[in-house]
């Protein structure tokens, strides 16, 4: 090896020492470049509400403070190494725990803990009599369906055969109907505000027709479209989550609520209906029903529909139960599925019923 080769080497060690030495001196300026090791942890992220959350300590702690979904819980005292929380929340759902204060070390911490509760309430099995049936169309790939003004309107799905249908109850004949374009796949609707609003699937793109199926404008949103309905001031939407959405008449997004039973969260919410504080709901690739307090995102009821699937249905295919039109002048449901050649209008007895002076109050 010559000289130059020797002190091009010296040169290079020289470098990696004095690099070495700035990246130690730069973790020391900046202790949250060392990544710490929480001193406030969790034994389990699930809880029910109103369940006692035990948040442990990983080393000994001089002084701390616990907020819960923001405000500071003043009596909340140290039991051995642990610190108890009550899980109180009128809505499940994630919530935040956040513990901060100092080690017996001095040193500073503030740790936050991601919570998931479950509800509170175990649902209600409701059920059901049959009081007559009607046509369905059996090419009719049911996804929304909905009364208005005593007309029955219905949603359909799949490319190339999606449409917006005003059907004749007694004979399930279409009365009215207006295609989507092909690369369009139908999905929930609603009527609100005199005018009909239209879902479609993956695309992000819905339409708003006036009362005689002439488009009245489109609109976009930003997560898939499943099922829809309405309040008397909210559209109510859902994308196959555990959450449904909530929309003013231009379909600008106002809101959102999580759905949780006492086991955890409800996926696949797909047709909905609303009726006075609930939201009834099909959940998709299943034969439940479920009642939803739409004040605060609980299951409230359950209802299995077996019973009601005709016989020529293959059930091992897509036509799921899929389709909740509730009449309130006969305070009664009408309830189908896809590709089914039955509707059936049904009496539901169970069904958990809201206050009305508190609804009103709402």
């Amino acid at each position: 090896m010559n000289t130059r080769s020797t002190h091009f080497l010296l040169v290079i060690c020289i470098g990696l020492a004095v690099f070495s030495c700035k990246q130690e001196k730069k973790a020391e300026s900046n202790p949250e470049a060392v990544q710490k090791i929480p001193v406030a942890v969790l034994t389990k992220s699930r809880f029910q509400i109103g369940d006692s959350i035990a948040v442990g300590f990983s080393q000994a702690v001089h002084k701390f403070e616990v907020q819960w979904n923001g405000a500071v819980i003043p009596d909340a005292k140290q039991v051995s190494d642990s610190v108890f929380v009550k899980a109180d929340s009128e809505k499940p759902g994630w919530k935040k725990l956040i513990v901060s204060g100092t080690t017996k070390t001095k040193e500073a911490f503030a740790d936050t803990l991601s919570v998931e509760l479950v509800s509170d309430v175990k649902p209600k099995e409701m059920t059901y009599s049959v009081l007559s049936s009607y046509p369905h169309q059996k090419t009719s790939f049911t996804e929304g369906l909905e009364f208005y003004k005593g007309e029955l309107y219905e949603s359909t799905g799949e490319n190339g055969k999606s449409l917006l249908l005003k059907i004749d109850l007694k004979t399930g004949a279409t009365v009215k109907s207006v295609p989507l374009s092909d690369q369009y796949f139908g999905e929930g609707m609603t009527i609100f505000n005199d005018k009909i609003y239209q879902l479609t699937w993956t695309t992000g793109v819905g339409f708003r027709y006036n009362m005689d199926f002439t488009l009245d404008k489109t609109f976009t949103y930003y997560t898939q479209g499943w099922g829809m309905t309405h309040n008397d001031t909210t559209i109510i939407m859902g994308d196959g989550s555990n959450k449904l959405y909530f929309y003013n008449a231009d379909f600008q997004k106002t809101g959102e609520i999580e759905v949780y039973d006492d086991k955890g969260p409800l996926i696949k919410i797909n047709e909905l209906e609303y009726v006075n504080g609930y939201v009834f709901a099909n959940v998709w690739e299943t034969d439940r029903i479920v009642q939803i307090d739409l004040k605060t995102g609980k299951v409230v009821g359950n209802m299995d529909m077996k019973k009601i699937i005709p016989v020529e249905v293959d059930q091992t295919g897509s036509s799921v139960l899929n389709g909740i039109a509730y009449q309130p002048m006969e305070d009664a449901f009408y309830i189908t599925g896809k590709n089914w050649p039955t509707l059936f209008k049904v009496k539901i007895s169970g069904a958990v019923k809201s206050d009305r002076k508190a609804l009103a109050k709402n």
